[in-house]
């Protein structure tokens, strides 16, 4: 291999590497965005669990 193709394919190699790590950033704010919405959904169900719990107990007391 002459000097011009090792150099040509190292470029080609750095391309490459350059955008799997762009993707991997990509990658990396969606698995935050997805556990940040878990979260939320998690709240948001033990919010609705808690309504839920209130508003039987308060109809028990109501009709015993």
């Amino acid at each position: 291999m002459n000097n011009e193709k090792l150099e040509t394919t190292l470029i080609r190699q750095q391309r490459y590497i350059r955008q799997l790590e762009e993707q991997l950033a990509v990658y990396e704010e969606k698995d935050k965005a997805q556990e940040l919405l878990i979260e939320k959904l998690n709240r948001a169900l033990e919010l609705f669990a808690e309504e839920l719990s209130r508003t039987k107990a308060e109809k028990k007391e109501k009709n015993p």
